[in-house]
This record gives C-alpha cells, structure tokens and sequence, in this order.
C-alpha cells in the first residue's frame, strides 16, 4: 500500500452542510456558502426518525476505496456512487440524514485512539451505588474510524445505508486484535442513550421510580427498575454488524440488538443479544463465528448460520476470570447433553473500545435446528421451569409429566421404564453430574433448560419424543464470591430446592437402577471430562488467553476499582480460587455422592 502522509480527522470538521430534502429534490440550507473544496464539518446525526425521506432504496449503493480491516498506515478513503448522485456519510456510527456530512472529499482515516473519549464517557449506564463502583475509562480508549454513508439521486431515490469499520494502527496494540475475532457495531447514538428509548441506560425508566410512589430503597442496584431491564422487540434496535478476522471482514449486515441476562443488565459493560431478521435484510447471520469448533451433531458440519447470538459479558464473572462458564462447558462437552459454543472476540461501539465479550449461541429453536436437525416448528424449550419456545399444549404435557414424577413410585420397573419413555435419563444424568460437580449455585429451578421434539421422526434419534436437558449459564460456580466451595454438599443444594429437577432426582433415586448407573456416571466423568490433569492445562490455557483482555475490560468499565496493579491482582487472585476449586472438588464431591447414592466406589 503506498504510504500516505497523516491528515487529522479533526481538519475535517472546519465547515458544515446541510441539506434538506424535500419532494424528492436535494435543496441547498442556509450554509450553501460554503466552498464544496472545503472539508465539511461533522454534525451530530438525527435519530432514525430523521433519516433520509422513506423513498424506493433504488439507488446504487456508495463505493469505498478501502474495504473495512486493519491497517499498519493512515489512508484517504474516496466515496463514489452513480452519475449525479450525492453521497453523505457520519463518522459517529448513526445512520445517515439529511443534516449528515456531504461527501466532497476524500475522508482520512487513521488512528483516532488518542481523541477524547465519547461513548465510553457516559454515565447512566449503570447504578452509581454498585459495587465495584462503575466509572469511565481514566485514559483515551482504543478507536476505529467508522463511516456509514448514503446515496441519493437527484429524483430523491436513495440507496442503502453502507458501514465499514477501519482500525489504523493496531499492529502494535493489544495481541487480542491479532488473535481474536473483532465485532464492530454501529447504531444510532439516541438508540443506547436516549433517556426514554435508550436501551443502554438507567433512563427515564430508572427516574419514575425514584420519583414516584413505589420507590423501595431496599431494592438492590441489580434489580432496579431501568431502561435496560426492559425486553421483548420493543428494546430493540437496529444495529450495522461487521465481524472481522485476521484482519479481514467477514461478515457484514444490520441486525437488532437487545441487552440480556438477568442482574448482570446493571453492569457498565452489558451483555447483548443480536438478531438476524429479513427486516434488517438478512433473515440469518452467516458466518463461522466459533472457527469450525462448534459442530452440527445432525450432520457432523460447522455451524455457520445463526438467528440469534449472544456477545456476553461474562455475566457473574464479569469482574473475575471471565472465562468461568467458557470453562465448565468445555469440561463438560461430548456428554448426552447439549452446551453452548462460546469464543472471545473484542467487541467496538461506535468505533469506541467495549471490551472483551464472549460469543456464546443463544439456546432458542434455531439453535436445536442446527445441533439436532429439528424443525424449529418442531421444538419445546422449558427454561426456567417456563415455556420459551413452542405449544402451550408441550407445555401442558411436561406440567402433567412434573405432577406424575411427583406421585409415582419408581421402585417398581415398570413405573422407571415409563419414565424412560418419556425422559432421557442419560441426558439427565450427565447433565446433573456436570452441574453438581462444578457447584452451580444459580440453577435449580434458574438457569435450567430442557427440550424435545414434538413431532416424532423415527429417522432422527434426538426427534423420539423424549426430554433432554442443555447447560448454559454456568458463571455462578466454581468458588465464584468465595460462596460456592469444594466442600459444598450440591446435592442438598438441589435435593432441599422445589424444583423440576429436584423431583425427577428424588424420584429416579428410588430405583435401585438408576442409583446404581447414576454413581458410575458421576465417577466416571469425575475421571473423565474433570479430570486433573485435563482441567490444570484448560485454566492455563485460558489464564493466558484472558489476561490481557479481562484486565484492559476491567480499567474500561470500572476504572477506580481497577487502576494500577489491581486489575491484575484481582484476575490472577480469581484464576486461582478456580484452580483451587478443581483441585478440592473430586474428593469432596464422591464422598457426597456416596452418601446420597449408597454406591461405594469400586477399589
């Protein structure tokens, strides 16, 4: 590439120009005495309600010169579209308007990490009484150039919106760059921060409860009501997606956006969900998004085509290893229970540093279409102990499957066989062995999910109309808040709960079978998918990995907490309760198991 000299973004922002669109004409503001040769000013971009007039997306897209990646030197980005066409375009990630830049000039682009920081200095995204306190970056964070643009021909046809991502400079930066899959998105300022339709911030929300008559001083600061705890396709929305690997894009489109998860929605740096829809214009996300590790069990390939996924904040772990969960369902891959795909990726908002996420497969009916080959016309999900995906009358039927495990006997082997028949005991009892050995506490009756097929199919084995169980959300574990230890007695934790799973395992303790294949299940994925020298050399792995990345994500979102050398302390002090917990957990968990089973283990 041929060197080009440096020219500062900020030269680029001298003069603005507005214009205005009316019926279908492109007309000139009052600013039109402004010399076109002149580099146009930046201005801050409207909300999508301000966007360019709702004509036919007829025009010819704009061209850039330079594809979206990495790049060792600063460049000029040229703009081109059809004959007569205007182009504008923003540097802030909004979508283009009538009051966006007019492209006369080629664009610079270059490191911009040492420009103020913007959305990485907002407050109001989390309570200010969470502990640890959460507070903006104290130095300038990591930046991309992000340019979004539109056409627009002289008859008021449009084209669509086109985002591409550039980071300058990084070569020399954090190895996690080089190393993981980078996720740029751009959304609309108001769409994150607006005080009544953000859906990144305390908001309007958060103020008419402390305002008004229910306000409860007693409610802790990770259940307080906010615009980021709403849900459902009210709080979302549209985002530009780019993935990029080794320096390339590989996957571009618009998707919808919502935040996830439960009390870690009060965390500065939030969890997100992110939505393929024809709407936005594609109706899948294709892309190998976990490098070939996460394979179809239908028909042996990658999965590379996703409704839904999730970049997660590391939920519980979020302060700590963060690798927690990547970490227990890797240990407890290849049983007869489905897991989530999970690989770290860094994500940028709006060209701004937002950390280390992990991308996690959101475990809906698309994601049981790509594992187990089913229709997702097809599927029932209960989680937590609720029906998420499929027919009330599936529903109905594991409610009356509940109601009989609860009343029967299964002593008697004609009463287990049928339970059998309706559940698939192996599922479940690899599923709870994973979940007891690593000391879940946030599970039970939360964070459970079972499945099945409802419609028979006598050519696929997962589609036999039996319940099976999949893991997910395993942060919560592991010595995690010095609360859940190798010493812990899980069992208990499980057997004294009213729950779903409580039954079942109280229930199939009752046969004498069962009890017996159930203390050699657990015995053997102890010596198996826990064994020492297995989980030793995964925390290594991923104690290195993380380290870089966990500790630049901790000074990014809670910067007093973390400053100097405590950012590190904390990482390593928390890597090693989890090597810790493994270390202990084997002895103290059989002598349980012993215990609840009456199975002594063989010499």
């Amino acid at each position: 590439m041929k060197s080009i000299k440096p020219v500062s973004l900020s030269a680029a922002r001298i003069y603005s120009v507005l214009f205005l669109l009316t019926a279908g004409c492109l007309m000139q503001s009052c600013t039109a005495g402004t010399p076109e040769t002149e580099p146009p000013q930046e201005t801050v971009s409207g909300t999508d309600s301000a966007v360019l007039p709702d004509t036919a997306l007829t025009a010819e897209p704009p061209r850039f010169s330079e594809a979206g990646g990495f790049y060792d030197a600063p460049f000029s980005l040229s703009l081109t579209a059809g004959e007569n066409a205007e182009i504008y375009y923003t540097l802030d990630g909004s979508t283009p308007t009538a009051q966006s830049l007019h492209y006369t000039a080629p664009i610079p682009v270059e490191d911009r990490s040492g420009e103020p920081n913007n959305f990485s200095a907002r407050t109001g995204i989390a309570p200010e009484t969470a502990y640890p306190k959460p507070e903006p970056p104290r130095d300038t964070v990591d930046k991309a150039t992000v340019i979004r643009a539109v056409a627009v021909e002289p008859d008021g046809s449009r084209s669509e919106t086109v985002s591409q991502t550039y980071f300058v400079g990084f070569g020399e930066k954090a190895a996690c760059y080089r190393e993981w899959k980078t996720i740029s998105l751009l959304t609309d300022e108001s769409n994150l921060f607006d005080e009544k339709n953000g859906i990144y911030v305390l908001g309007k929300t958060f103020s008419d409860w402390r305002n008004g008559s229910d306000y409860d001083a007693s409610v802790p600061d990770y259940f307080m009501p906010a615009n980021y705890r709403q849900s459902g396709r009210e709080w979302e929305r549209r985002a530009a997606l780019q993935v990029f690997e080794n320096g390339k894009l590989t996957a571009s489109q618009d998707v919808g956006i919502r935040i996830h998860g439960g009390a870690t929605r009060s965390y500065p740096q939030k969890s997100l969900n992110l939505y393929a829809r024809s709407e936005y214009g594609a109706s899948k996300l294709e892309c190998d998004l976990f490098s070939g590790a996460v394979v179809s069990g239908a028909d042996g390939e990658p999965v590379v085509s996703f409704d839904t996924v999730m970049l997660r904040n590391g939920g519980n772990d979020a302060m700590y290893t963060r690798f927690r969960d990547k970490l227990n369902q890797k240990l407890c891959g290849g049983r007869a229970f489905l897991t989530q795909g999970m690989e770290p990726c860094t994500v940028f908002l709006n060209g701004e540093y937002w950390g280390h996420y992990e991308i996690t497969e959101k475990t809906d009916d698309a994601f049981l279409k790509s594992h187990c080959g089913i229709s997702k016309k097809d599927v029932c999900i209960i989680k937590k102990e609720a029906l998420d995906e499929g027919k009330e009358e599936t529903f109905a039927e594991w409610e009356q499957l509940r109601k009989w495990i609860r009343e029967t006997d299964f002593s008697d082997s004609a009463a287990y066989d049928a339970l059998c028949d309706a559940v698939d005991m192996q599922s479940f009892a690899d599923y709870i062995s994973c979940e007891i050995y690593i000391a879940n506490a946030n599970w039970n009756a939360s964070n459970m999910a079972m499945w099945k097929a409802e419609v028979s199919d006598a050519d696929n084995p997962f589609a036999d109309g039996k319940w099976r169980f999949l893991m997910f959300d395993t942060d919560y574990s592991t010595g995690i808040y010095g609360e859940v230890l190798p010493t812990d007695d899980s069992f208990a934790r499980l057997l004294d709960r009213e729950c779903f799973l409580s039954d079942l395992l109280h229930a199939a303790l009752e046969n004498d079978g069962f009890r017996k294949h159930f203390a050699e299940t657990f015995r053997e994925i102890a010596d198996t998918n826990f064994a020492q020298e297995r989980v030793a050399a995964e925390i290594e792995a991923l104690e290195k990995a993380y380290h870089d990345p966990a500790i630049d994500t901790f000074r990014r979102f809670w910067s007093g907490s973390f400053s100097g050398s405590r950012a590190e302390e904390s990482y390593l002090k928390s890597v090693e309760e989890v090597r810790s917990f493994y270390r202990e957990r084997r002895e103290n968990i059989l002598r349980y198991l012993e215990q609840y089973t009456g199975e002594a283990a063989e010499d």
